[in-house]
């Protein structure tokens, strides 16, 4: 995928703007961007099987468990925040104003975590992937093996055993074609006049992606299982969730990597 979308970025950079659709220009990639959410789907659902085990058989998603994943959220989020200041001087220049911008707005990302009703969601709480991204899926035949359930690496075996939603796994996956796109910005653009013109195109390629991938998702689960809707205010929160947890990775392994999710989370909390 990156590299799919580093191609794009070189063939906009070097040839004249033509008038066509999304699906006109991506239309291979956007097909398997959709296989990649049926198969996503596919793998929730046979994860919500009851089975009689009660380490594995679903259970309700409550009102009490939505406040539990937002108050958990919002203390990850002071956690980056923290971490982040401790780290300022340390980051590249290029990062800083980025870095302080967001710093300023620490009431703003509270309120994005908090954003939505919930009482009543709806939907199952279940086992999941836990670490699913674009590393963990390998392209075969035009079709997809997902790999490597052990979860995010930094929490502890009981938070990843426990169940949540599998909106969080689809959270992880959005959160990662946003970052195939501003890496491939990092690395094709040479200048900053370059990357404005390509960040529209990269925006682009990003949002039909994303549809695409979503539109498959949502299908294959509502045909299979009504009880495992995809709520919206649930996926914003596990994608901001999931991009503080980026920029804490970055922040303590690849510094020069932290404008990448300083950017994603930047737009999620100034998105309207």
């Amino acid at each position: 995928v990156q590299r799919y979308v580093e191609r794009f970025l070189q063939d906009v950079r070097t040839t004249a703007p033509s008038p066509t659709t999304p699906a006109e220009t991506h239309g291979g990639f956007l097909i398997l961007a959709a296989t990649l959410g049926k198969r996503t789907a596919e793998l929730h659902l046979a994860l919500a099987r009851r089975t009689g085990d009660p380490a594995f058989d679903p259970e309700p998603l409550r009102g009490s468990d939505v406040a539990a994943f937002k108050q958990r959220a919002a203390d990850e989020a002071a956690s980056t925040l923290d971490l982040l200041r401790q780290r300022l001087a340390q980051l590249p220049a290029s990062t800083r104003d980025q870095a302080q911008t967001l710093l300023a707005k620490p009431e703003r990302v509270r309120t994005r975590i908090m954003a939505g009703e919930n009482e009543k969601p709806g939907g199952l709480k279940t086992r999941f992937h836990g670490d699913y991204h674009l590393g963990q899926v390998l392209v075969t035949a035009n079709d997809f093996v997902i790999i490597d359930f052990e979860g995010e690496p930094a929490r502890s075996l009981e938070e990843r055993r426990a169940k949540s939603s599998p909106l969080r796994d689809v959270a992880g996956m959005l959160r990662s074609f946003n970052y195939a796109r501003w890496s491939a910005l990092e690395r094709v653009a040479l200048n900053l006049e370059e990357r404005g013109r390509l960040e529209s195109a990269a925006r682009e390629w990003e949002l039909a992606t994303r549809e695409a991938f979503l539109a498959a998702y949502r299908e294959t689960m509502a045909l299979a299982d009504p009880a495992m809707p995809v709520d919206a205010d649930l996926l914003r929160l596990f994608e901001l969730e999931k991009a503080m947890y980026e920029l804490r990775y970055e922040l303590n392994n690849r510094i020069n990597w932290a404008q990448v999710p300083l950017q994603g989370i930047l737009a999620q909390i100034d998105a309207g």
